[in-house]
């Protein structure tokens, strides 16, 4: 395995607020809205084309405003293997595209949803072991930030943390103390493997409005 870090950038300032069709707002029902991640829907969809936000449909196979992060310049398919890692960013709405949702939700109120959604950053890395006897999450963190200067911070100790690990190390000792999680719940077996290397909790993340 060989990372290889694109070094991708945050906006600052994700806002939406260029307007879109007005019969889009009125024949749309929003469903499918992701109230966790970054999932966008298809209403959403005409905002990010329009404001010229790309959306990213190739990892993990989701329509979502995410960058590339960390790849695998050897594309590994075996021992230490990179499944995904990227750097995303949640849109809010302003300006005339603001106004817009606003003068809808007079007479659709489930419109309120994309009017109450708040910026977000996050990070994503998840790093697995796979050989023909040993099938291994060895770290796997996922983190949103409601501050821009945060997840900045944020992705540069990490970057800290995977350039500097030596990660066949850690896979050797982290089987030998396989008793220590192998039978911890999802969240518990996560946050253990996060702690080892360094990081101090596994999944942390925000709504999309509070």
């Amino acid at each position: 395995m060989r990372l290889i870090n694109r070094n991708p950038i945050f906006e600052p300032r994700p806002f939406l607020t260029k307007p879109i069709a007005k019969q889009w707002l009125l024949n749309s029902r929003l469903e499918n809205f992701d109230k966790d991640g970054y999932e966008i829907e298809r209403l959403e969809r005409f905002y990010y084309s329009i404001n010229s936000v790309k959306l990213n449909t190739e990892i993990q196979e989701h329509s979502a405003p995410a960058q590339a992060w960390y790849i695998d310049g050897d594309f590994s398919e075996q021992e230490l293997i990179l499944d995904h890692c990227m750097i995303l960013t949640r849109y809010a709405y302003d300006g005339e595209a603001k106004d817009q949702i606003e003068e809808i939700c007079e007479s659709k109120p489930v419109m309120q949803k994309l009017l109450r959604i708040r910026p977000k950053w996050g990070i994503d890395f998840s790093l697995d072991y796979i050989t023909h006897d040993t099938v291994m999450e060895v770290l796997h963190i996922e983190q949103d930030f409601l501050d821009y200067n945060d997840a900045v911070l944020a992705k540069t100790k990490l970057e800290d943390i995977v350039d500097n690990t030596d990660w066949e190390a850690g896979v050797k000792e982290l089987i030998e103390r396989k008793s220590e999680w192998e039978n911890l719940c999802s969240d518990d077996h996560s946050d253990y493997k996060a702690k080892f290397f360094g990081w101090h909790r596994a999944f942390d993340n925000k709504k999309n409005f509070s």
